[in-house]
């Protein structure tokens, strides 16, 4: 007759003979077995394992409210108790010594279930402060100061995805870049005798460059910024124009033009602003027509590629401007010589709402 094979242990140890010691009664035969016993769980069976036969033991012994103040602690707590009751879990019973001692070791966990809850509520929400904005700052500072000593910065995207900014830090970094590139855009203009010997040094070639940082910095953040947009489709309650445009800032009185109500900017294709202060004429133009919107203080939903401004340099040429249609608007740029700036990313408080087209 062929011996059947005998299953190989997944132990090290001899595995206790736990069915014959779960039939001892006597007290002090217990004590013994379960020496053995304890020897094989501490080497071979994990604590977690017994902290789950723990839990049921207690729900089967205490009451509901001892039960939940102290499972509240952790689970390590009851390590050193674990291989006790892995034990009962096989065996079915606890020596008069081990059920003393739980009994004593609870009114312990009760106390420290006490101050452990208490410590979780005055524990001080950690905040993780995100160093990205500051990163980007010296990232353009640092570019800056490459590109006056002849280096090429182009690849603008990949330097704006490379510090992860999210939707806020975006609309700061769109901030930040204005004032690096303000100090420059006044040197290009040649008006401030102080910045010209400041930078001195630095040459016109290397000027246009910088100011083509900047520019493209600017393309590369709002793109950023609309493609993080999720577009959902649901009903909305009408909102009161005016109060969409309430916190947009602009001059309401030049003194030839006075600025068209904002509100008809919701829902129109092109919006045509001049900006006192830096004379530029400039568009902010949609995408599809009749999409533009107001939020907060910008216009929303322009075209990026389709956005630009001019340095107009002789002020009486808007009457010009004024006097066309609107089919000849853009011809009208075409006859302004000069460079194409990116339109400026928020309403300015010097400029002025010349025309809207719907």
């Amino acid at each position: 007759m062929a011996k059947t094979k005998r299953a190989r242990s997944t132990y090290v140890l001899p595995e206790p003979k736990w069915a014959e010691f779960k039939l001892l009664t006597d007290d002090t035969e217990r004590d013994i077995a379960l020496r053995g016993c304890l020897y094989f769980v501490h080497y071979e069976i994990q604590d977690k394992v017994g902290v789950t036969q723990f839990k049921k033991w207690a729900k089967a012994n205490w009451d509901k409210d001892t039960v939940s103040s102290i499972l509240k602690l952790p689970d390590s707590t009851f390590y050193s108790v674990a291989k006790y009751f892995y034990c009962w879990s096989k065996l079915g019973w606890l020596t008069e010594s081990t059920a003393a001692f739980i009994d004593k070791q609870k009114d312990v966990w009760l106390s420290q279930a006490a101050s452990y809850v208490a410590d979780k509520e005055d524990k001080p929400k950690v905040v993780n402060i995100r160093e990205n904005l500051n990163k980007f700052a010296m990232g353009v500072d640092d570019n800056i100061e490459y590109i006056i000593n002849g280096a090429q910065v182009t690849n603008y995207k990949d330097f704006v995805e490379a510090y992860k900014l999210n939707n806020a830090e975006t609309a700061q970094a769109v901030t930040i870049v204005d004032e690096f590139a303000m100090e420059f855009r006044e040197l290009a203009q040649g008006d401030d005798e102080q910045l010209k010997e400041g930078y001195s040094h630095v040459k016109r070639s290397t000027l246009k460059h910088l100011l083509a940082f900047f520019d493209g910095l600017q393309v590369a953040l709002m793109e950023t910024k609309q493609a993080k947009k999720i577009t959902r489709i649901r009903r909305k309650r009408p909102v009161d124009k005016n109060k969409l445009v309430r916190r947009l800032k602009y001059t309401k009185q030049h003194e030839t033009y006075k600025s068209i109500d904002p509100v008809d900017i919701i829902g129109a294709s092109e919006v045509w602003v001049y900006d006192i202060k830096r004379k530029r004429l400039g568009v902010y133009a949609s995408e599809y027509a009749g999409t533009l919107g107001v939020k907060g203080t910008v216009i929303d939903n322009y075209s990026l590629t389709k956005s630009y401004e001019k340095t107009l340099r002789k002020e009486e040429r808007l009457k010009d401007f004024m006097e066309c249609r609107k089919n000849g608007l853009h011809k009208f740029m075409d006859t302004i010589r000069g460079k194409r700036y990116p339109a400026k990313s928020r309403v300015q408080a010097t400029m002025v709402l010349l025309r809207v087209i719907k």
